[in-house]
């Protein structure tokens, strides 16, 4: 969570959210008072603080942490190698399917990350990356997670929890940047206008192509499927059953511009 007194930033992983810290740290008009990366909320977030959640496709977010792990790279990747997954990272379409399966599997929690999805016991009813969204977005997961005993109960519990006020799609950051930009509630350095600016000029810095772009890279016909069954909560949401793909490179990167 990158937290400030006006606004409380919560930080998906591969949601751009690198970017999206830096940009705030650059251009918002506040204090920052205290950033730690995918931090879960306080248990009484203050009253008044607007909260600004990333999300992103799950799909594209497979194969961006797949990719991200043929490279050797990552968290995933090292509790996937250091349970004996590591031959999984072959950077084949094969591959991808048989990681897919295990990343999938609720019986792999426990050597997922973070490890709190294997220790909340929600894996039965929701997958990874549902899981990463819910425990920032709703304070106290430990107690309100623990009451959960389906998919559904999953979602509704979410529902009734969550603090978020603002969502920001990878796959529309720029509009929905400005669009937070534009709120009259927010104050923004040197102004708003110059915000704005670099909001337009935005690039996409320091990308690598993904896997899913090599030629003869084909995903398994039936992966939407796979992964809306375990992902009900990105899909019924955040309207990700369907599917918002991204280009065919990684997430945003930094660069400040202060």
């Amino acid at each position: 969570m990158h937290a400030f007194h006006t606004l409380a930033y919560l930080d998906v992983e591969k949601s751009g959210s690198t970017y999206v810290s830096q940009f705030l740290r650059d251009f918002l008009d506040d204090d920052e008072v205290w950033c730690r990366k995918h931090h879960e909320l306080e248990d009484r977030p203050p009253a008044g603080r607007l909260h600004v959640l990333s999300v992103r496709d799950p799909v594209d977010t497979y194969l961006s942490l797949f990719s991200y792990g043929c490279q050797g790279r990552g968290g995933l990747f090292g509790r996937l190698r250091d349970a004996g997954h590591g031959a999984l990272y072959d950077g084949t379409a094969a591959g991808f399917d048989r990681w897919l399966d295990v990343v999938l599997d609720p019986a792999s929690a426990a050597v997922l990350d973070p490890p709190s999805y294997h220790r909340r016991g929600v894996a039965e009813h929701t997958g990874l990356l549902s899981y990463r969204v819910a425990r920032l977005a709703a304070p106290r997961p430990d107690r309100w997670m623990r009451d959960v005993g389906s998919p559904e109960e999953f979602v509704a519990a979410y529902r009734r929890h969550h603090v978020v006020d603002v969502v920001l799609r990878n796959e529309s950051l720029p509009q929905d940047l400005e669009a937070l930009v534009l709120r009259d509630d927010l104050s923004w350095r040197p102004s708003r206008q110059a915000a704005l600016t670099a909001v337009r000029a935005q690039q996409r810095l320091n990308t690598s192509a993904r896997l899913d772009s090599v030629p003869g890279f084909a995903v398994p016909a039936d992966l939407r499927g796979r992964v809306t069954a375990r992902e009900r909560l990105l899909g019924e949401v955040f309207g990700y059953d369907h599917g918002h793909r991204t280009p065919t490179s990684e997430s945003i990167q930094a660069r400040s511009r202060a």
